[in-house]
């Protein structure tokens, strides 16, 4: 199984076993999680290598978790993670996570991509006009990409709008060798 159906598996259980309202949370508490592991090496190769049993992962994810304060949805699916060996899919888990509870929101993250930063009037225009195509609330994450000349992509889930200067050349193109 891959990263990308192991984080649907957890998705979906986390989605249709954890209250609606407190998945925002669950998921920022994934986050913190895969930061510290991804920042101690240490505990990045007890939880991920093959090295400790299954029952030293559990005693140390057992002595870290109450300092951290999670809650107990979180604890409990951290828990069946680092056991089922699954931890190396975590941003995984978390990316279909998002997304799952999204879907039950009807709202939807738009990815733009733009060669230049977006002013606050024009990313409000584009967020009613995906909301008006997805029929969904829509949030904007905004990434700049100086490569693109000019125009901007937008991804939303697996649509990809493409209105770049370097985008529209490579359809020119692609015309142009036909």
């Amino acid at each position: 199984m891959n990263k990308h159906q192991i984080g649907k598996k957890y998705s979906r259980a986390l989605v249709t076993s954890v209250e609606l309202s407190t998945i925002p949370s669950v998921i920022g508490e994934f986050k913190a999680f895969s930061k510290i592991i991804d920042a101690n090496r240490k505990l990045k190769l007890l939880f991920a290598g093959q090295i400790f049993s299954d029952d030293e992962k559990g005693k140390a994810l057992g002595a870290l978790l109450p300092g951290m304060k999670f809650s107990p949805q979180a604890e409990k699916f951290l828990k069946l993670i680092v056991m089922q060996g699954h931890l190396a899919a975590i941003r995984e888990i978390i990316s279909a996570s998002l997304t799952a509870y999204n879907e039950r929101q009807k709202k939807a993250t738009a990815v733009v991509i733009s060669s230049v930063p977006l002013d606050r009037n024009y990313t409000e225009r584009l967020k009613a006009a995906l909301k008006s195509m997805t029929q969904k609330e829509i949030d904007i994450e905004s990434q700049v990409d100086p490569s693109l000349l000019g125009g901007f992509v937008v991804k939303v889930g697996s649509t990809i709008y493409d209105n770049s200067v370097k985008g529209q050349i490579r359809l020119l193109r692609a015309e142009l060798i036909k």
